[in-house]
């Protein structure tokens, strides 16, 4: 079977794993977990430019090769829409792989969130979960960020640095910005998939041009097998999906001070797009 694929990208704590939940729910699509099909991508893609191969000729053959990666890579799946879930699908180089390899207009779908609100919702899966005490973040918090403060302005901060995460997804979305790429972004509000699911799924289905499917919107389950300890922040429940869909992290006024609120506001430009 022929497979069709896509890209999950986004921003953290804005439900990614919420979203891939309900639509894994559909036997004809597959949502992956933080899949490595980019970074092999990149790895295959430098590896063919590296100096040792200069003589190497610049025919078509590199160009089968990475473009059958994806379909090596799931061919044990018997989904026909394949959705990769990578933080950097949405950045130049990402976008660049999905333009050259996959799609000449790929569609990347975003989950997005007020910032302030991300940067709550972190603070509160930290404090609110027991085990989540010696998470790697905070370790990182205090050697690298000056002590004063509440701990969740300075984990604010941390985050917020241009080498994490949420900065580079904010900046690679940005590429929306770009008329010739607007229409391959579709960016989905946290607070709206929480409140209209129905419809937010109904605008992915339509967005991917992809027969509707009759979802279950209650007592969901996550089928994807993602750790309960995220591996990389040492953080437990990171991913865990409810069977009830709902918003239940703390105000972000109650969380943040006033300070890094304001400093950390406005920055959502896609809706102004």
């Amino acid at each position: 079977m022929t497979k069709t694929f896509f890209a999950l990208a986004g921003l953290q704590r804005s439900g990614a794993t919420l979203l891939s939940s309900i639509l894994n729910q559909n036997k004809n699509i597959l949502v992956s977990p933080a899949s490595a099909l980019f970074r092999l991508m990149s790895m295959e893609t430098a590896a063919f430019d590296a100096a040792e191969n200069i003589d190497h000729r610049k025919d078509e053959g590199i160009a089968r090769a990475i473009a059958n990666t994806p379909h090596a890579f799931y061919a044990d799946s018997e989904a026909e829409f394949v959705v990769d879930k990578n933080l950097n699908w949405q950045t130049p180089n990402g976008v660049s792989l999905l333009k050259t390899y996959i799609a000449e207009k790929p569609k990347i779908i975003c989950p997005v969130r007020s910032i302030p609100d991300i940067l709550a919702s972190f603070n509160t899966i930290i404090t609110s979960v027991k085990g989540n005490e010696g998470n790697s973040i905070d370790k990182q918090v205090q050697i690298e960020t000056v002590p004063v403060g509440a701990l969740a302005d300075r984990r604010a901060e941390w985050l917020m640095r241009h080498d994490k995460d949420i900065p580079i997804c904010l900046n690679g979305m940005k590429l929306a910005l770009n008329p010739d790429l607007r229409d391959i972004f579709l960016f989905v509000e946290y607070e709206d998939l929480i409140s209209d699911t129905k419809n937010q799924i109904e605008r992915i289905y339509n967005f991917l041009e992809i027969d509707a499917f009759d979802h279950e919107y209650q007592n969901i389950v996550d089928p994807s097998g993602i750790s309960e300890m995220s591996p990389i922040t040492g953080i437990k429940d990171l991913h865990k999906v409810r069977p009830k869909i709902e918003k239940i992290s703390r105000k972000t006024e109650d969380v943040l001070s006033e300070d890094t609120i304001r400093r950390y506001s406005g920055l959502e430009f896609w809706r102004k797009l």
